[in-house]
Parts: C-alpha cells; structure tokens; sequence
C-alpha cells in the first residue's frame, strides 16, 4: 500500500513564469521543516526560474535555499552526474535530457533518468544533508557548481569538504555554509575548471553521503545521515507521514484528497531549520547580523505577511508542538536584532507591511500554546513596535510618523497597507497584554488598534492614504494597485480590518450596505489600474483570469474576503464562494494554484476550506464556518480525535442547514472547543435554510 508522501507528486504548482503564476513553487524533496531543499535544477538561463516541469532537462541535483523566486536562492549547490570527458564548466554542455515518465518527484524520495549519460540518480534527504545514489554504465564524474568558488577545499581518498560564502542582507557581511561528503568509492582523479570542481570515481555505482551545516565542517561532518539509500528513504517517509496523517480524509476523497495531501505537504515545508543540535543535545544557531554563533534554535525563510493568516492558525490547531519551537526561534531572532522578524530568508530583508508576526503571537497567546513564553513575547511585542530603525529595515517603516497621526502618510510607500496593519498588530498586542493582565497597555494599544478609521473616506466608501495635514490623496482610483497599497487596490483593502469587522460595518453604514458593497466587489469586471507600479504585475493578470469579480483570491489582502459574508445578511453565499473558488481556482496538476503560493499559505487557505472552517482573524480564536469538501476528514489533535462529517441527502448541497458540535448548533466555534469536541457535523441542503 502506497503511503502518503507516495501519492503527492511535489511538481504540482512549479509551472511558473516571472509574469504569470500558477504557485511559484519549486518541487522541493526534503523532511518537514528541514534545514535544505533538493530539486533536479532544469536551467541556468532564467535565474530564480531554474525549474520547470515541461523541460525534460537535468543539469543535476540543487541544493537550494529558495522560499520564493521573488526572494532568490542563497548557500547553494549543484551536483551533475556525468560520464566521459571533462572538458568545460559551462552547464549547458554537460546537461542532460531525462525521462519525465520515469523521473519520480516525491516529498521523500528523487529519481531521475539521464538519457545522454544513462545515469540513474537517486536522492533522499535528512534534515542537514542526504544520501545520493549514481548508476552509471561506465566510470561516473561528479561536477559540483555554486555561485562562487568554493571555499577551503578538502579532498581525501573518499571526502571532500569545501564551503560556501554567501551575503547578509541586513549588514552586507559573509557567512559560510559549510558541506562534507563522504563517498563509497574511492576518488580516482580530481579536475579543476574555472570554479567548478569535478571527482572521477573508477566505479561505476558511488553513493554519497551529505552534512551540511552553518556552523562549521565539524557540524557538517556530524550532519552525515551515515544510512544507506533504502534506510534513509525510510526515515524521511516516515517523518513525512506522521504528520501527513494528523489530518485523515476518510471517505476516499480521489484527486481532491490528492490534491489536499499536496497542500499539506506544501505546508509542512516551512518555516525552514536554521539551528542544529549539538552531541550533548544543545541547539545552536548562527546570528547572521552579528556573525555569531548563539544557543538557542531559530528558524528561517518565512514572511510573516504571508504566513500569519492561515499557516500558523493551522498550526496552532494540528501542529502545536512545532508550533511552540517556532516560537522559540522567532523570540531567538528577537534578541539577536533587537526586533521580531518580518521577512526572514535567512536573515532580515525588511519586505512587505506591518509586523504581522505579532498576528502569530497573539494568535498563540490566545490558544495557550506556549504560556511560559507569553510575557517574552509581549516584551517583544512591544519594543518592536515602539522602536523605529532609522535604515527602515526592522519594525514598523515610519513608525514615528504612525505614533504622531494614527496613520502612514502617503510619503511613505503602500501607507495604506502599512496604517491598516500597523492598527492590526496594536490589537494583537492589547490583546496580549489583557490576556497577561497588563491593562493599561491593553487599553492603550486597543484605542489605537481603531486609528485604521482615520482612512476611511466616508465620501468615495474606501480606505484612502492621507497627507501629514490629513488630506486624502487625489486623484483616486478604487481600482489602482500599488502604490499606496500593497499587491492590491483600495477595492481590496477597504475590507482588511481583519480585528474590527463590526467597526467596518458600521463605516460603511450597517450591515445592508456592508452586504452591498460585498456583493459589488464580486460582481464587478476584475479591473485594475496599473499606475501605482507603472506595469501590470503578475497578481493583476492572475485576478483578470480568475472570474470570482475583485476577490483577488490570488493573493493574501483577499484570503479572508469569502468569509466575510458570514458577518452580512447573506452568510449562505460563503459556501457558494467557497465551493466555487476550490473547484475552479486549484487544479491537480502542474498549474495548481490561482498565484503565488507563498511558503504554504495559500495551501493553508486550501486546507482550511476543505474542513469546512476558517480563521478570520488571527488573535481571535475563533473559526468562521465555512463549507467542508469532504465527507468525512478525522482531525488527530493533541488530546482527541476530532471528526468533521458532512451530511447531505441530495447531490449538489452546497449550502449549510445547520453546523452541530458535539450535538450544540453553532454559527462559528471556538478553539478550545474544538480541542475537547469529538464531532463537527454539518448539515448541507441544496437550498439555503431561510431561502
């Protein structure tokens, strides 16, 4: 019987241009939340863009730390099996075609057939490293590529170490990663060729074994998995399927349990490792700004803008345990910086608005994940936001300016997004601090949550970027992108007070015209304005062929917009929105996703829809009722097994006449309460129950 990570095939996504999304993803094969990736790389010609699954082209195996083409690799390595002659380091020459119908891409296990070369290669990787397995028909050469030339090199009879400098992007200095291979044959001859560095065996068959570390060779050495292909490929299932099989689809689900399965694997992938543990058991981290070695774990290549609405929530609820370590890395990277992180890869890169890690921490804090480090994160909480790096790399861009008017000015870049999300990380920091009782500070930072307000244009009914004398910003266009506003326009970002939908509701004059201005937003032409970025960027494109309207569902500022019917006077039409959105938006194949994937998160949007619940707003745990895929799904959470049924008595039910917990009817569910529940029942009907 095929096991879980048998079945996902991890090139669903990865068909990708730099104009059009279809994921963005790379088929990554490592274990969850590994330190390194590995991918056949298929060319050198497009930067970021190295693999595509149409090119039947291998140019060898990479070890990569790429979270997102729109980020880039760093501490890389490529490794090509070859036979015959060595006579130049140009890539292109020394590729290969490969048998797309015998390669096997799993989240565990690599294959790849070379056809110039016939050369069977074969890769399973462990947290810091791998074992690779080369058949050739004749004596077999190794070439090993980086970006750079490779660093104290070492050879004996059957190692070789060497490391790879890379660059900070937060202090421009070098750090070093560090790679030990041991092989099973001894090396026969050894070439030099410009940077590249190429190993004749006499054999025909080498297996090699990988440690990789940040710290130094010594780790790299101790990092060398020291099993052999079948043991490994063992081992990294293993891991794989544990937690695979924490969420289980019962009822034979066919191509949607296949593709859901892809969603979690897809989730399972990051945040990355970035620490590693010693002999004695201690973890240890390198502090990429300081150039330090410190105690501690740390995790990296993660953006938290991206993350903290759906990942960590389903985190919280399946993976606490994880949950918990994350926590710990992050608070780890606080006191390196002196700030929570925002997007780390692997250090700081200062993208994107708001601090929404403090949506992670409240979001933990609220569900009790990890109550002795509660006051640790307030404290962090709080001196990020009330710090402000002068280089407006760390915290909150303008954070001087957002103290002294309740908003960004437009003279800063995506204000809008900024204010909005500034106002959403003071309400997870009052909540925090109401949870710890602190209350002044809660009530402080909860008065100040509701300055996003300030924005609102009671005139045109959108969120708009004002001047520092308070004047909105002319001309105005409600369907602009950029500029003001980030990866996506005012039509969008009017409904992100994700913390004070009620507040919303009544700017924009009560429910009924909250309900109308919902319906307006999905009934309109997918329209866009290019001024704010000057070109049409790939969301935009994404959004035009996607006919859900303005819900732009491509992209993070409209994750939350399908459940905002719950809190209108038609919450029937989220189970339509729902149900069309999965069924036309995601496809099990190589264009599975309707944009940028973005380190799991829209796969966590997927996940969550598909049991039939959402978190509408992080820091407050609470789920919204949504409209479930399966007809049964088993939830293996910390304490009990939590059931999730779907009941229908006819074909085509796409609306929910009741939702029962345990027996109780509910119009939205509590975190713990579904920690102690043992059935979530939905009832669906094919008319809507006050139709």
């Amino acid at each position: 019987m095929r096991t879980h990570c048998q079945t996902i095939d991890t090139r669903w996504g990865s068909d990708n241009h730099p104009h059009y999304s279809h994921g963005n993803t790379l088929p990554y094969t490592g274990v969850p939340f590994g330190m390194n990736y590995f991918l056949p790389q298929t060319t050198h010609e497009q930067g970021a863009w190295f693999f595509n699954p149409n090119l039947p082209i291998f140019q060898g195996f990479r070890l990569t730390h790429q979270p997102s083409p729109w980020i880039g690799d760093y501490a890389w390595c490529l490794i090509t099996p070859i036979t015959g002659e060595v006579a130049s380091s140009d890539i292109f020459r020394r590729q290969s075609s490969y048998s797309m119908k015998e390669a096997v891409f799993q989240p565990h296990y690599l294959r790849i057939f070379s056809e110039r070369y016939q050369i069977q290669s074969e890769l399973v990787p462990s947290r810091y490293g791998a074992v690779m397995r080369f058949r050739a028909p004749e004596k077999l050469t190794l070439c090993f590529h980086a970006a750079k030339e490779l660093e104290d090199l070492t050879l004996t009879d059957q190692t070789c170490h060497f490391r790879i400098l890379d660059q900070a992007h937060t202090t421009d200095t070098s750090y070093s990663f560090y790679l030990q291979w041991q092989f099973s044959q001894p090396i026969e001859n050894v070439t030099h060729i410009d940077q590249d560095l190429f190993l004749t065996f006499a054999s025909k068959e080498v297996t090699v074994q990988l440690g990789s570390s940040y710290l130094s060779q010594d780790m790299a050495h101790s990092h060398l998995p020291n099993l052999s292909l079948e043991e490994a490929k063992k081992e990294a299932a293993d891991q794989w399927n544990q937690l695979l099989k924490r969420i289980e689809v019962k009822d034979a689900g066919g191509r949607d349990q296949a593709f859901f399965d892809h969603c979690l694997y897809r989730l399972l992938l990051f945040p990355q490792t970035f620490y590693e543990t010693d002999s004695t058991g201690n973890d240890w981290h390198l502090d990429v700004t300081h150039q330090e070695i410190k105690p501690g774990k740390a995790y990296t290549n993660i953006g938290f803008w991206d993350l903290f609405r759906t990942s960590f929530p389903l985190f919280s609820l399946v993976y606490p345990d994880y949950y918990r370590h994350f926590l710990e890395g992050f608070l780890n990277t606080y006191k390196d910086t002196g700030f929570l992180p925002k997007w780390l890869a692997p250090d700081e890169r200062g993208m994107m608005p708001g601090t929404l890690i403090d949506g992670v921490f409240a979001d933990a804090v609220t569900k009790g994940i990890a109550p002795d480090l509660h006051e640790n994160m307030l404290t962090a909480m709080l001196q990020t936001a009330q710090k402000t790096d002068p280089h407006q790399h760390f915290g909150r861009h303008g954070n001087e300016s957002y103290k002294a008017l309740g908003y960004l000015p437009d003279d800063f870049h995506e204000s809008v997004s900024h204010s909005l999300d500034y106002a959403y990380s003071d309400f997870c920091i009052a909540t925090v601090a109401k949870q710890l009782g602190h209350t002044e500070t809660a009530a402080r930072y909860a008065a100040s949550s509701l300055s996003y307000r300030t924005l609102y244009d009671a005139q045109t009914g959108f969120m708009r970027a004002r001047s520092t004398n308070g004047n909105f910003k002319e001309p105005f266009s409600p369907t602009s992108w950029g500029g003001d506003y980030a990866e996506c326009s005012a039509t969008q970002a009017t409904f992100g007070a994700l913390h004070d939908l009620s507040g919303l509701i009544e700017l924009m004059g009560g429910k009924k015209a909250f309900t109308q201005r919902l319906l307006d937003l999905a009934n309109q032409r997918p329209q866009f304005d290019v001024r704010g970025y000057g070109y049409e960027i790939h969301e935009m494109s994404e959004m035009a062929q996607a006919p859900f309207g303005q819900i732009a569902i491509s992209n993070q500022p409209s994750f939350h917009i399908p459940y905002l019917f719950r809190y209108s006077l038609h919450p029937e039409y989220t189970n339509l929105l729902i149900h069309q959105i999965r069924s036309q938006a995601f496809h099990q194949d190589f264009q599975a996703y309707p944009g940028d994937e973005d380190n799991g998160s829209l796969s966590a949007w997927y996940i969550w829809s598909a049991l039939g619940l959402y978190p509408t707003c992080p820091g407050k745990p609470i789920y919204d009722l949504g409209f479930p895929l399966f007809k049964e799904v088993l939830l293996h959470l910390p304490k009990q097994e939590l059931k999730i049924c779907a009941n229908s008595h006819t074909a085509g039910a796409y609306f929910i006449q009741k939702a029962l917990l345990d027996g109780k009817e509910k119009q939205e569910v509590s975190h713990q309460d579904l920690l102690e529940a043992q059935l979530l029942q939905f009832e669906l009907s094919w008319l809507p129950p006050h139709a």
